[in-house]
């Protein structure tokens, strides 16, 4: 009995030991995974080094505004209602912030209803049992917008390591007003705008996190007085965007469903077999341009 104290006791010792000697070594330093500063530098510096894009063909795209499901779309989900009047941003805003609380998200959700806005909302909308992902929530919305008559498009952000399989989709809809596009994230009901409070689009976007320069996702109704406050509130999805920048696949048709070629905007220094690329120039263009 007394050995097996002894034995004990000494564990006892070790273990303590070895919890000081943690606490001693970690006390004056903060997680590496707990400052979101160092995470938006390896993050920013990724997007820095891979900052100019090759070579790409000059792409047309297109937009289907007559597709024979929109008129059930817009009966059946209300759209024109929800949408109001006013600037194509303003009415794709009132449109994602009516939808994205009611479709739970799944990142693990297998894809199997039939890709269009029509199938996806009767499986999803209002059903937390039946969650599905970013990928199906950009193109519930792109019909939404198409069907209202705004250009829209769906457009895929992508990482840069060969172990990061987590991608992400939203849109980007073409503000008149603006004159250019914008992005919207349906999946985290926001859009993300300048220190001025300027909506911004993916490559936008895209430009400021390798300059380091500021910017912020908000949610639509959310007060544009304090934006340094407000990165701070959605530091989580700021870091989640900037590192799922190192390239964007955009496909060249948006209709009901997908369709068309996808294309690769992909860095010059990144080179990478497979889709055909598109040039900068033709993701910037205005429509019919």
């Amino acid at each position: 009995m007394k050995r097996h104290a002894l034995i004990a006791l000494l564990l006892l010792l070790l273990l303590g030991s070895a919890g000081l000697n943690g606490y001693l070594l970690f006390r004056d330093y903060d997680c590496y995974l707990q400052s979101p500063d160092e995470i938006y530098i390896m993050e920013s510096g990724i997007l820095k080094r891979y900052e100019t894009f090759a070579e790409g063909e000059t792409v047309q795209f297109t937009y289907d505004f007559d597709h024979a499901s929109y008129d059930q779309l817009r009966t059946e989900y209300d759209l024109e209602r929800l949408a109001g009047e006013g600037s194509e941003l303003e009415r794709a805003l009132r449109l994602m912030n009516a939808f994205a609380p009611r479709l739970r998200h799944q990142s693990d959700y297998d894809n199997h209803v039939e890709m269009n806005a029509l199938a996806l909302l009767s499986y999803s909308l209002d059903n937390p049992a039946h969650g599905i992902n970013c990928r199906s929530k950009a193109q519930i919305l792109n019909e939404m917008c198409l069907a209202l008559g705004i250009y829209a498009r769906k457009v895929w952000i992508m990482p840069n390591s060969v172990y990061d399989q987590d991608c992400h989709v939203v849109n980007e809809i073409w503000d008149t007003a603006l004159g250019k596009w914008v992005m919207l994230d349906i999946t985290n009901n926001q859009y993300w705008v300048d220190e001025r409070g300027t909506p911004l689009s993916i490559l936008e976007i895209r430009d400021r996190g390798a300059a380091q320069a500021f910017c912020t996702p908000v949610a639509p109704g959310e007060a544009l007085n304090d934006l340094t406050a407000l990165q701070r509130s959605h530091i989580d999805t700021f870091l989640y965007i900037m590192k799922n920048l190192a390239y964007i696949q955009y496909l060249d048709t948006s209709t009901v469903g997908e369709a068309g070629t996808r294309y690769r905007l992909l860095p010059a220094q990144l080179p990478m077999e497979g889709r055909p690329l598109i040039s900068r120039a033709s993701c910037e263009a205005a429509p019919g341009h």
